[in-house]
């Protein structure tokens, strides 16, 4: 439904923003491992798969946040700085993300 109704996306976890971009470019180059995680959670991109995929563990509540990255305890791609460090909404290759190791970005 986003796809088809926005031009631009923010991609929200434990209520902060972890990606915002324009719908083209986000959705097939995202930048946040929560972006790709929510795009693998679609049902067509799991066709014959018997689960939807999903990130282990829970979201964060209000009073237990993680001292880095939110997301670090749920993370495939953690890092050591990610679990101690909080990322800024940074420019990426075609979006703005909150991650010190964005995915899908060109390597010069």
């Amino acid at each position: 439904v986003v796809a088809e109704t926005a031009q631009r996306v923010c991609v929200m976890y434990a209520g902060q923003a972890v990606e915002v971009g324009q719908v083209p470019g986000l959705f097939e180059v995202p930048a946040h491992p929560y972006s790709e995680a929510l795009l693998a959670a679609i049902p067509e991109h799991s066709m014959g798969a018997e689960r939807l995929a999903t990130l282990p563990g829970m979201v964060p509540g209000r009073y237990d946040r993680p001292q880095g990255c939110l997301l670090s305890p749920r993370c495939p791609y953690v890092r050591d700085n990610c679990r101690t460090e909080r990322p800024g909404l940074d420019p990426k290759a075609h979006s703005l993300a909150r991650c010190f190791y964005p995915l899908n970005q060109e390597v010069a």
